[in-house]
Order: C-alpha cells, then sequence, then structure tokens
C-alpha cells in the first residue's frame, strides 16, 4: 500500500510578503511549493552493486546495476517534505510532488543504465513494443514487496534500486520513470481513498475506467490492464483515480485483447473449480458407495443361479442389469467432469504462475489441449 502523504506537507504562510528598504517597498521573492529533491552527499564516494534476477517469459535474467552511493545517501536521507507557502488545490501539489520524485536530474544516469540493459535483452530477443514494456514492467514487479508504516513518505527510484525493496509507489514511482524514458505514454495511477497507487500505460483497448490509460499492478507480477480483486490488507479498488502523466511518451500497449482472453480463461476456470471442488468429492462417495453396493448384489445373485433358483434370479437380474447402467453412465459423467476439473486446474495454475509471460500464455491456451 502506498502511504498517505498528507503528513509530509508543510504548511508556511507569510506573515509578510515585503521588506521597507530606502527606495521602497521590495517584494521577497519565495517560491509557492519547495518539493523534495536530492542533494549528493559531499561526503560518500563510490558506486554500490544492486543485483537483480527477474523472470520474463520462458528465461531468467541477471542484472547488475552500480548506484552513485553519493546519490543514494542523499535520497535516502533528504527531506521528503512538500513546503506548501500558501494553501494551493490537492490537484496542483499532490501531482508535481511525486513527479518530483521522479524527475530530479540527479537520478537521470540510473535510469540510463537501466534502460540501456533493457535494450540489450530487447535487441537480443527481437522484443516488440509490447513485450518490451512487459520486460521492463516484469524486472519491476520482481521487486520484494515492503510494507511500510502509515505516514511515511515515498523513496526515489535511485533508493528502491538500491535497497531492492519498495511499496506500492516506490515501484510505481520507478517503473513509469523507466517506462516513460523508454519512450511510452505512461501515468501515475493515485487511488487516494484506497491508499494505493498503480501505473498507466496508453492501450488501444482495455483501459481503467476514464483514465484513458490501460493499468499496471506493481507490487506482484500480472498481466498488464489486469486490476487484482484483492489488494494487501484486503483493498479493493474503488472510483477512478487520479491521473498523473509521467513524461512525453506516445508508445501505447496494443495486447489488451490478449490479456483480457488469459483472464478470461482464468475465470472460466476458477468458475469450473468453484462447481466441481466438492462436488467431484462427493459423487466419488457416492459411486464408491454405489459400487460397493453392486458388487454386494453381483454375488447374491450369482448364489441363487449356481443353487439354480431360476426365478430368484429372473426376478433380480433385470433390476441388477438397470442399476449397472445407471451406474456406469454415472461413472462416465464423473470421469468426463473430472477430466474438466483437471483441466481447469491446469489452465487456471498455468496463468498463475506465468503472469509475466503474456505471449507464451497465450499460445499455450490456444492450444487444444489446454482449453477449458
Amino acid at each position: 500500500m502506498n502511504r498517505p502523504i498528507w503528513t509530509t506537507i508543510i504548511v508556511i504562510t507569510l506573515l509578510c510578503t515585503g521588506v521597507l528598504v530606502a527606495s521602497g517597498i521590495v517584494t521577497m521573492l519565495r517560491p509557492i511549493v519547495i518539493y523534495p529533491s536530492i542533494t549528493p552527499a559531499s561526503d560518500v564516494l563510490g558506486t554500490d552493486q544492486a543485483e537483480f534476477i527477474f523472470p520474463f517469459e520462458d528465461a531468467r535474467y541477471r542484472l547488475r546495476m552500480p548506484v552513485d552511493a553519493a546519490v543514494y545517501t542523499g535520497a535516502r536521507d533528504g527531506s521528503k517534505s512538500a513546503i506548501l507557502y500558501r494553501e494551493i488545490p490537492d490537484d496542483e501539489w499532490i501531482p508535481a510532488y511525486y513527479l518530483a520524485f521522479i524527475d530530479d536530474p540527479h537520478q537521470e544516469a540510473l535510469y540510463t543504465g537501466l534502460i540501456s540493459a533493457f535494450s540489450g535483452i530487447k535487441d537480443e530477443n527481437g522484443l516488440d513494443s509490447d513485450r518490451y514494456l512487459e520486460m521492463i514492467t516484469a524486472f519491476v514487479q520482481s521487486i520484494p514487496y515492503e510494507d511500510h508504516p502509515g505516514g511515511a513518505p515515498p523513496k526515489f527510484p535511485v533508493e528502491t534500486v538500491a535497497e531492492r525493496t519498495g511499496d506500492c509507489d516506490d515501484k510505481s514511482l520507478l517503473l513509469a520513470a523507466l517506462l516513460s524514458r523508454a519512450g511510452y505514454d505512461v501515468a501515475l495511477l493515485n487511488f487516494i481513498e484506497n491508499s494505493h497507487m498503480g501505473v498507466g500505460i496508453a492501450a488501444d483497448t482495455g483501459t481503467y475506467g476514464s483514465t484513458g490509460y490501460a493499468f499496471i499492478e506493481t507490487t506482484d507480477y500480472n498481466f498488464v490492464g489486469v486490476v487484482p480483486d484483492n489488494l494487501a490488507n484486503g483493498v479493493r479498488l474503488t472510483g477512478d483515480p487520479q491521473v498523473i502523466r509521467v513524461g512525453n511518451g506516445t508508445g501505447c500497449y496494443t495486447a489488451r485483447a490478449e490479456t483480457t482472453h488469459i483472464m478470461e480463461q482464468s475465470g472460466a476456470a476458477r468458475a469450473v473449480i468453484d462447481t466441481f471442488a466438492l462436488n467431484l468429492s462427493e459423487r466419488q462417495a457416492d459411486l464408491k458407495k454405489t459400487g460397493a453396493s453392486i458388487a454386494s448384489e453381483k454375488e447374491t445373485i450369482e448364489k441363487l443361479l449356481m443353487a439354480g433358483d431360476i426365478a430368484g434370479f429372473t426376478a433380480r437380474i433385470q433390476g441388477y442389469n438397470n442399476r449397472v447402467e445407471t451406474y456406469n453412465l454415472a461413472v462416465a459423467e464423473y470421469a468426463a467432469d473430472s477430466r474438466r476439473y483437471d483441466r481447469a486446474v491446469e489452465t487456471y495454475n498455468y496463468i498463475a504462475g506465468h503472469r509475466y509471460d503474456r505471449k507464451g500464455t497465450f499460445a499455450w491456451l490456444l492450444s487444444s489441449s489446454s482449453a477449458v
């Protein structure tokens, strides 16, 4: 969950806006608001190595990124408060507050290094624009989620990279920074009422509410455009978020039809699982009991025949045969439903375990063996 930022605001009212000098009144020039910024630590030298291993499609990648220790220390130890010298509307200062964390110029070298590494993977694997975006997204989603105390401010992206942990706003700030610098039309989606933040990517279809952007969850692996049913602590996203555009990119995501199909299949599989999970267990128990009863009846009928009781045998054989026929039909229906259930479990688990591989998952679903 992202932390409320209200406690980081310092509002200062100027009681005197000018000073008297010999020539008259000279207005004091102050900014309306001062946002967080990084002042690199002057007493810290060198770089630290941040190492990441993350999955994407059918491979795992190792990435080592040098982090300027002075920049990281300055980001970690600096003030993260927004200082307002007068009251201004939330929809003015909140976007600028978050953008200050992304756009501090001391982080550009880090962004450039990461984009260079991602570009190498893109070129090596012939990734198109959609897969390139998914790869960068998988990298950020792979960073371990760490919740922070309420009221704690966001981290600069350089902190998230150096510390290799972050919560929803930390990871969303990092992903938005990277995607914007990779040329995508991207935004922060700030769900103030739900204390949650995600990333939005311009898409050809399947956008979130009236935002114009497809939703990207950053706290865990998920397909682009998929909104989790529940977040940490059972929170569900409600209403339209505040949209904070990041950068001036124009790239958009064009594979929403595929992620929609994937999640429809996941939902269908889940429905089958929920329908048959208990039902199959009960039916299996009933069939076992019925089978034992039929076997016992068969022994009785065979004894009648062996004893030469033709009348007794004749009186019972038709009813027995009818029961066997009904039982065999029930067994066949149970077997068919069991196969359907097994396919649903396989499908649901495959999708859940490959949320960093849209291309491969879609192809797998198109195969006849994996259809629900």
